[in-house]
């Protein structure tokens, strides 16, 4: 399938969106032999009260917030390298508020809730086994390693978490908790050689190989895609004026948010790009050029969103149709190709060869419709893109907001906006205009309206109107003196 059409893996949702990012952070960071096996890790599990001794034979859950034992060992660790109060000494409450502090977006599903992923270590607090309660998860860091790599991107996603990991590591306060952490519950997962100076990408989550036509006809011409939107946002973000000018905790939280859409979008964009190919394929009338271009620069918003009544907005069963299509396409265009041994050198030559030597095989498989194993997929779309915590702690970074059971809206939260403005530019103090954050949006494939854009950074006071909404109007993000 590779040699003609990009390979993303088949996902399942995160239980937590977090999860994303500690999937890259162990996909660079070596776990012992001697670790327990059949385990997986999550921060806190939402059954802790109730837990069996681990069994060597089956799946198990480890909860790796400092408690009991090794909470007292961690508050020692603490103390030991000058964690301490005014007077000298580390109150149990303060302890138990640094645990706190780490703790991530409280989704209402899943087998518990993960860290905020801040630094090294707090990355490593939760794996995609311990947050699905599964032992063979998706490999979420070859997929997203993938996904960069479409874009453009040199090395992995994976090596640049880890050089921003290691630059927070090593601030004052977090390096004391991480020390501390690494000492006690994360003791028997790290590797000896504890914290590590260099990086190397486990092979399992290297990225899966690029069509033979993918560079020229994607990369070479540049044309924007939820990759390439990816690979610019992560290379910025991973940046030395951006990871120096926000916090731990922010620069964390902005990873989770660009993974997530990216994530959900690319799924998205596939669907389409297989949607688009099918139909062109099949309509001998089109020149095989501009089927391609169909193909791969969506014409429309990948979220069909409008104004209108509660129903006409919600935007679920869109979603979930181009899914569900675009799933059933690619399958019955691999099995189509499969056999075939020489790659293409353009797409152009995909679409004449299905044409000329496969029309009626692909006839035969579109009639079959194999729609299995989409519901994995429309929930990893959903729940990347959708609010995902409980009603005391609101998700902040969300695209889409469940309105009622029935509906679903394009509706961000306060920070979405920020962060997609944030990683339209290289620097935070770089001059940033509404246009530009428009462009980067059409490459993720939402394509918003100017008055949409315009309102939500009104919205989060990053611009002043203007009457006639110029993409030239000035954004002002409020970092780094800009």
């Amino acid at each position: 399938m590779s040699n003609y059409f990009p390979e993303l893996r088949r996902p399942q949702y995160p239980s937590s969106p977090e999860i994303l990012l500690s999937a890259l952070a162990w996909s660079v960071i070596p776990r012992p032999a001697s670790a327990p096996r059949n385990t997986g890790l999550i921060y806190v599990r939402k059954d802790s009260n109730n837990l069996t001794r681990p069994s060597a034979s089956k799946f198990n859950t480890h909860p790796t917030r400092p408690v009991g034992e090794d909470l007292t060992k961690f508050s020692e660790i603490l103390k030991k390298k000058g964690f301490v109060i005014h007077d000298g000494t580390l109150p149990e409450f303060v302890v138990e508020a640094v645990t706190d502090s780490l703790m991530g977006a409280r989704a209402e599903k899943g087998v518990g809730y993960a860290s905020s992923a801040i630094g090294l270590c707090g990355a490593l607090l939760q794996d995609p086994a311990g947050g699905l309660g599964a032992p063979n998860p998706p490999n979420f860091a070859s997929l997203l390693n993938t996904m960069y790599t479409l874009g453009g991107g040199e090395g992995s996603a994976s090596e640049l978490w880890f050089k921003v990991a290691t630059h927070y590591a090593a601030d004052p306060t977090l390096s004391r908790i991480e020390a501390a952490l690494a000492k006690t519950t994360l003791s028997e997962f790290l590797p000896a050689d504890w914290p590590p100076t260099t990086v190397q990408l486990h092979e399992g989550a290297q990225s899966t190989a690029l069509p033979s036509w993918w560079h020229e006809d994607v990369i070479a011409k540049q044309i924007g895609t939820p990759f390439s939107w990816f690979r610019d946002s992560w290379d910025r973000l991973c940046s030395e004026s951006w990871y120096t000018a926000l916090t731990p905790r922010k620069w964390a939280a902005w990873a989770v948010c660009v993974l997530r859409n990216a994530l959900g979008f690319s799924f998205l964009w596939e669907a389409n790009f297989f949607a688009e190919l099918v139909r062109g394929v099949r309509d001998g009338t089109r020149e095989p050029s501009a089927v391609a271009r169909s193909a791969l620069v969506p014409t429309r918003p990948l979220i069909a969103y409008q104004k209108g009544s509660i129903a006409q907005m919600d935007v679920m069963p869109g979603i979930k149709q181009a899914l569900i299509q675009g799933s059933a396409y690619r399958k019955a265009l691999g099995e189509v190709l499969e056999g075939e041994g020489d790659p293409c050198r353009n797409l152009v030559d995909v679409i004449n060869l299905l044409r000329h030597d496969h029309s009626a095989a692909l006839r035969e498989k579109l009639e079959v419709g194999d729609v299995s194993g989409t519901t994995n997929l429309v929930e990893t779309v959903r729940y990347s893109l959708i609010e995902r915590s409980a009603s005391d702690v609101p998700d902040h970074h969300a695209l889409l907001r469940r309105i009622s059971r029935n509906y679903t809206h394009v509706s961000p939260g306060p920070e979405w906006i920020v962060v997609m403005a944030a990683v339209s530019t290289s620097s935070p103090t770089q001059e940033l205009r509404l246009g530009d954050v428009q462009r980067q949006l059409d490459s993720l494939g939402l394509k918003p309206r100017i008055d949409f854009l315009l309102a939500e950074l009104e919205r989060a006071g990053l611009c002043v109107s203007a009457s006639d909404g110029d993409e030239g109007i000035q954004i002002n993000l409020g970092i780094g003196g800009n």
